[in-house]
């Protein structure tokens, strides 16, 4: 049998995913990356893991950064998602930001931020998994924008 890599990811589409940008970086160095996957790993310590591929060319940003702010999107923040997820070197150029209580810029608007520190890396495969340490964060209401087989969506109430 031949592995399939479409119909993988295809089958992998099938799982909705939240979009979170993680920002790494400060002022005019302040970059971006919009990713699907997020998730927590522990509450004691209280710490989140996302992927990042090997081939980004914001890679080596992301990996040496000792330090990132991830926030969920609200479904009001698709524009956001694109415009980081398509600019190359991950600049928040148009893209909303507001200050964080102890790290780089968050996305104004998010329903939730996550302040944390690099715990960890691990290898996975074409990716690499980055651990971090939550030291702050905040909520707000809103619904989360999603991401289903390929595209973005709205959570239904």
């Amino acid at each position: 049998m031949t592995f399939d890599r479409r119909e993988f990811r295809n089958a992998l589409g099938r799982f909705p995913t939240g979009i979170v940008v993680v920002t790494a970086g400060e002022g005019r160095d302040l970059r971006g990356i919009t990713v699907n996957s997020f998730t927590s790993v522990a509450l004691d310590p209280p710490l989140i893991l996302w992927c990042i591929a090997k081939s980004s060319r914001r890679y080596d940003l992301f990996t040496n950064a000792t330090e990132f702010t991830v926030s969920v999107l609200s479904e009001n923040e698709r524009a956001a998602a694109e415009t980081i997820a398509t600019a190359g070197e991950g600049k928040l150029a148009g893209v909303a930001c507001e200050a964080s209580e102890t790290g780089p810029a968050a996305i104004a608007g998010a329903v939730a931020v996550f302040e944390c520190t690099r715990e960890a890396l691990h290898d996975g495969g074409d990716h690499m998994i980055i651990v971090g340490r939550v030291h702050h964060f905040r909520q707000r209401d809103g619904a989360p924008l999603t991401f289903f087989r390929g595209t973005y969506h709205k959570v239904a109430n």
